[in-house]
């Protein structure tokens, strides 16, 4: 045969690879959606499949090739979350909103208690207590999405996304800058790191400024119509999600802020959200198979750190179920389901956005080796659980053979 067309050719292509990953996922996923599972959990197969807990086919390595097309991918996807988020809403909404604020501090301090008593060292449970503030917008989106959810409490979860997120990297900074600074290869002063990683966030901020300038003026200047303003305002993401990446500076505040202005600012009829619908879908998959292809799911063989993620988990849905209680908006099957939508976690690389694939190498063995874990069963645990809490709220709507119907859980 042909060497040009030999299977190991076929295989050195990280191209092929990744195009054979994301057309496994697809198939896998809507077969699986045929019998009501979540189509996520076909990202969720072929990534393990041809992962570190496989074939080793899709590795770091390989995706470092693609950082910049997975960087394009998760602007959109947080870019989605800042758009959603109702700033207005937030403000007026009185004890929602202000639950939702509780939840993430909740989340905080829950996590972080658990982690030190279950024997880490305090800097590592701070550390890694502020990094689960955060909801995964990859999980919930993608659910949302298959599930045609809409809905008080919908709405209110996709709020907390971006409010988690917030919330998460400015207590990220400051954890980080002490990490750096007093853990276990220190690189400065606390001062000096501090104003590191403020510096980040406000030089994130005044990209999302800038590059939404720009698409207002040149969209006004030039009366780009309605259907094309799409094209321009991904044009103007790109460029944000570039000047970040060299940069240094935050990225997922700045494309969550462009999100945020797109919502709360721009006046004219939005139709970003139906022109790019199906690019995010596959955006979502090609993350949630980026996760899956990196977990290692013998990090959960070992008894004592299965204990503790699971014990992780479970304080972490507890702690916001608790937070929700000063709620007078939902009742308490809403609030149970909330709960349960928001379990999802990020990783330290999905805070950062523009350097994914790198791991952070600051925390001690058995830290490392806990949050290992708890990415591993946030990738099988997550999205079905998300899934349980949009079906919980009566919410969510799929489309059968004659229109819409209801859930009937």
């Amino acid at each position: 045969m042909n060497d040009e067309f030999s299977t190991s050719l076929w295989l050195l292509s990280p191209l092929a690879v990744l195009g054979g990953g994301l057309m496994l996922a697809l198939v896998i996923g809507l077969t699986l959606q045929r019998f009501q599972v979540p189509k996520l959990y076909g990202a969720v197969v072929a990534g393990l499949l041809m992962g570190s807990t496989g074939g080793g086919l899709i590795d770091r390595a390989l995706l470092t090739q693609f950082q910049e097309l997975l960087n394009a991918a998760a602007a959109l996807v947080l870019f989605e979350v800042g758009r959603k988020m109702d700033l207005a809403w937030l403000l007026r909404s009185g004890r929602q909103g202000g639950s939702l604020l509780l939840a993430t501090f909740a989340r905080y301090i829950a996590v972080t208690l658990t982690l030190g008593l279950i024997g880490l060292p305090w800097g590592s449970a701070i550390f890694i207590g502020s990094i689960l503030i955060a909801v995964n917008p990859v999980i919930l989106n993608s659910m949302v999405a298959d599930e045609n959810a809409s809905g008080t409490s919908t709405f209110a979860t996709a709020n907390m996304v971006g409010l988690s997120s917030l919330v998460a990297l400015l207590m990220l900074a400051v954890t980080m800058a002490w990490t750096r600074s007093h853990g276990q290869d220190p690189t400065g002063d606390f001062g000096g790191e501090l104003l590191r990683q403020g510096g980040k966030l406000v030089l994130g901020a005044a990209i999302a400024v800038f590059s939404y300038g720009l698409y207002a003026l040149a969209s006004r200047l030039c009366k780009v119509p309605a259907t094309m303003r799409p094209g321009m305002l991904l044009a103007a993401l790109l460029i944000d999600l570039g000047l970040c990446s060299i940069s240094a500076s935050s990225a997922l505040l700045s494309l969550l802020l462009m999100g945020v202005f797109l919502r709360n600012a721009e006046k004219r009829d939005n139709v970003f959200q139906a022109q790019l619908q199906t690019a995010q879908d596959i955006g979502y998959v090609l993350l949630f198979l980026m996760s899956a292809a990196l977990v290692d799911l013998g990090q959960l063989t070992s008894g004592w750190t299965l204990l503790a993620a699971l014990a992780v988990f479970a304080v972490r849905i507890v702690a916001t179920r608790i937070a929700l209680w000063p709620a007078t908006a939902w009742d308490g099957r809403k609030k149970h389901a909330m709960a349960l939508s928001m379990c999802s976690l990020v990783s330290y690389g999905g805070l950062v956005v523009d350097n994914t694939l790198n791991a952070y190498t600051g925390l001690d063995p058995a830290s490392t080796e806990l949050m290992g874990a708890l990415l591993a069963l946030n990738v099988l645990l997550a999205p079905g659980l998300t899934w349980l809490g949009l079906r919980l709220a009566g919410e969510t709507y799929r489309q059968g053979r004659d229109g819409l119907s209801k859930n009937k859980l």
